[in-house]
């Protein structure tokens, strides 16, 4: 009897460390579901992890600093709004085995990410993942500065400084660039083609291989095919990058662009001033409004990228123009256009004008004036 019952008293604590279990894994996951649902935390505080959190929707350039511990990795996590738990994480991490080496350096994540996914980045190597990030049609090389370094990607000094200066510009002329018409003198602003992109790190600023990448892009986004035609009209590849660009921060309907162009192309064939308010936007902008609500005064400044004043194109790209807004500067609507206005009726659309009779009516009909 007595080891009947000694078989009864290990059954039953079999089975109390199994429920135990159970109920663990149980809170667990209740916990951690709860805790999913929670608002990450929106601190920009990188903690002792050395991260700087981004705003928005939050890539994290996330630091390890050799000889950390989970724990400590877990924390800064936490701190960063990359995860909402540090216990979570740990619970996660000990689940795993705890054999996974967080690796040391700089890593790209995203708020309220999985403990699972953090973990699984943490341990390869920062050299073996890929950098993204985005950049936006119609923003100007200082916006693009602005986010990547917000992002953690580029230093923003170093990037102005290779994409404003004529110095720093010198350095990625190819043959592209130098059969494009670009000035010796400027800088790269409109021939950085935006879209989303993908980069290994280094160990330090990427500002080169960002830079790299856009004017590879354009190079390929321009092709042989579109330099023939941009040849055959007489123009150059600059100076359509450079109607390209104030057609793509007139312009929002991909449907309008080709129009918009031909009314800035008619205007210089008939050696008439622009009057493109995008340029003087881009004269008198500064942090943080790059694009300003322009003013009557604002029209009459002194500058050569006033188009209100100054005859021709303006010495340079003002953003950095789209494959659509590029297209349509290549190949514009076949008008008599020569004047255009918003209609500001929600529909970002726009009443178009052969006449200044025809564009004074617009103005009125469209309260522009």
């Amino acid at each position: 009897m007595r080891f009947i019952g000694n078989i009864f008293k290990v059954i039953i604590g079999f089975v109390m460390m199994v429920a135990v279990v159970l109920i663990g894994i149980f809170i667990y996951a209740s916990v951690s579901r709860a805790l999913s649902a929670l608002p990450v935390p929106s601190s920009g505080n990188s903690g002792s992890g050395g991260s700087t959190a981004a705003t928005g929707n939050e890539t994290v350039m996330f630091t390890v600093k050799p000889g950390e511990t989970p724990n400590q990795i877990a924390d800064n996590l936490q701190n960063a709004g990359v995860i909402n738990s540090s216990f979570i994480f740990m619970l996660n991490y000990k689940t795993s085995g705890g054999n996974k080496s967080l690796k040391a350096g700089r890593f790209q994540l995203q708020k309220g990410m999985d403990p699972a996914t953090v973990i699984s980045t943490l341990s390869t190597s920062p050299a073996e993942i890929g950098v993204k990030f985005t950049v936006i049609e119609g923003t100007r090389l200082e916006q693009i500065a602005e986010k990547l370094s917000s992002e953690g990607i580029i230093s923003s000094s170093t990037f102005l400084s290779m994409t404003t200066t004529a110095a720093g510009a010198a350095a990625f002329n190819d043959d592209f660039i130098a059969s494009s018409g670009k000035p010796a003198g400027k800088g790269l602003e409109g021939v950085l083609f935006p879209d989303t992109y993908e980069i290994k790190q280094g160990g330090g600023d990427n500002s080169e291989a960002v830079v790299k990448i856009m004017l590879q892009t354009m190079e390929q986004k321009i092709t042989p095919a579109m330099r023939q035609s941009i040849a055959a009209s007489g123009r150059s590849v600059y100076d359509v990058l450079t109607v390209a660009s104030i057609v793509q921060r007139e312009g929002v309907l991909k449907e309008e662009l080709p129009t918009i162009a031909s009314v800035y192309w008619n205007r210089l064939n008939k050696n008439m001033i622009l009057n493109a308010d995008p340029t003087i936007q881009y004269a008198i902008g500064k942090f943080p409004e790059w694009w300003p609500v322009l003013s009557l005064d604002d029209l009459k400044i002194d500058s050569p990228f006033n188009s209100y004043t100054t005859g021709g194109l303006p010495p340079n790209p003002i953003c950095a123009p789209g494959l659509d807004a590029i297209n349509a500067a290549i190949s514009p609507a076949q008008t008599d256009y020569l004047y255009f206005v918003a209609k500001n009726d929600g529909s970002n659309t726009h009443a178009f004008a052969r006449t200044y009779e025809e564009h004074q009516r617009n103005l009125v009909t469209y309260g522009n004036r």
